[in-house]
This record gives structure tokens, sequence and C-alpha cells, in this order.
């Protein structure tokens, strides 16, 4: 079965009209290598994230590299979030929010969610 990033990468192929070797060798990896990422059997690093990037002709901070990078994460199965050098309030929130997350409900992560985006828009 494929990841978000086997997804993301198949359908990238087959609008180039490639083939999966010819991805995995324009990044500089096996095929072999290639598919058990997009099988989930691997993980996807960032450093191949970004190559792929660049193989795919997206420029880091458009809406097509976000949606790359947020495949790559979905497949990773975690996300991580670098608290040092943050705020108390920063580090506090993050602590909560990751001790709490399997409890939460739909309601809750939909407040969440609105709370984020909100955020997002404003630029903060």
């Amino acid at each position: 079965m494929l990841t978000e990033i086997g997804k993301f990468l198949r359908k990238a192929r087959i609008d180039h009209g490639w083939l999966l070797k010819d991805m995995a060798e324009g990044v500089g990896i096996s095929a072999a290598h290639l598919s058990t990422i997009e099988t989930g059997k691997r993980q996807i690093t960032q450093d191949l994230v970004s190559r792929l990037g660049a193989f795919l002709g997206l420029r880091v901070g458009t809406q097509e590299y976000a949606t790359l990078e947020k495949a790559a994460l979905l497949s990773r199965g975690q996300v991580e979030i670098g608290t040092k050098g943050m705020s108390a309030k920063h580090q506090e929130t993050a602590l909560a929010f990751s001790r709490q997350f399997n409890e939460m409900n739909s309601n809750d992560l939909d407040r969440i969610l609105q709370v984020l985006n909100s955020a997002q828009k404003k630029g903060r």
C-alpha cells in the first residue's frame, strides 16, 4: 500500500511520463530504495524531500513544495516540534499538546485547527 509520499510521487511520475527508475536516478538513489519509501518500509529523510523537490522543479515556499513536505510528514507517522530557544509559553504549549493529543476528540481538534489556521492567516 502506498503512503502519502508514495501517492504524491506516483502522481508526479504519471504527470511527467517517468518510470520509478527515472525519478530514482534523478535524485541519486536506487529504484528499490525509492520503492521502499513509497510503500512505507523506509522513512523519507528531509534531504531526500529537498532533492525530490529540486528534481520536480518545486521551489521552497510554494504551495506545491508545501504539498510535498506535508506528504512526507504524513508518511513519517510522527511530527517533531523543536522548542530549543523558544519561550517558556511555547515550550509549555508544545508539551501540553503532546501529552493530550491522543485524548482529544474531533471537536477539540477542530477548535485547535481553527486557532492555528487563524494565526497562520494573520501571519503570526
